[in-house]
C-alpha cells in the first residue's frame, strides 16, 4: 500500500473517531491502538505468559462449545452469588 493511501486512511479514521461520541467504544478504540503501539504486529498474544495463553485458549474452546453466558446471564448469576 502506498504512502498516499495510507494517509488517506488515518484522515479517514481520523475524522470518524472525531464524530465518535460513544464513550466505550473511544475505550476499546484507544486499547487496540495502545496493544498496537505496544506491539506493532499487533500480535499481543506473544506477550502473555504461557498460563495466560493456555487460558486463553481454554476460552476460545469453550465459546466454540456453547459454553457461554449473556450479560444478563451473568449479572443474575452475580446477584445470587452475592445474596448468599
Amino acid at each position: 500500500m502506498s504512502k498516499e493511501e495510507l494517509e488517506k486512511i488515518k484522515a479517514k479514521i481520523y475524522k470518524q473517531v472525531a464524530e465518535l461520541e460513544d464513550e466505550t467504544a473511544l475505550q476499546m478504540l484507544e486499547e487496540a491502538a495502545t496493544a498496537y503501539t505496544v506491539s506493532p504486529s499487533g500480535d499481543i498474544i506473544d506477550k502473555l505468559t504461557p498460563v495466560q495463553q493456555e487460558r486463553l485458549m481454554q476460552s476460545a474452546q469453550q465459546i466454540k462449545e456453547g459454553k457461554t453466558y449473556t450479560n444478563e446471564e451473568v449479572n443474575q448469576k452475580s446477584k445470587e452469588w452475592l445474596s448468599r
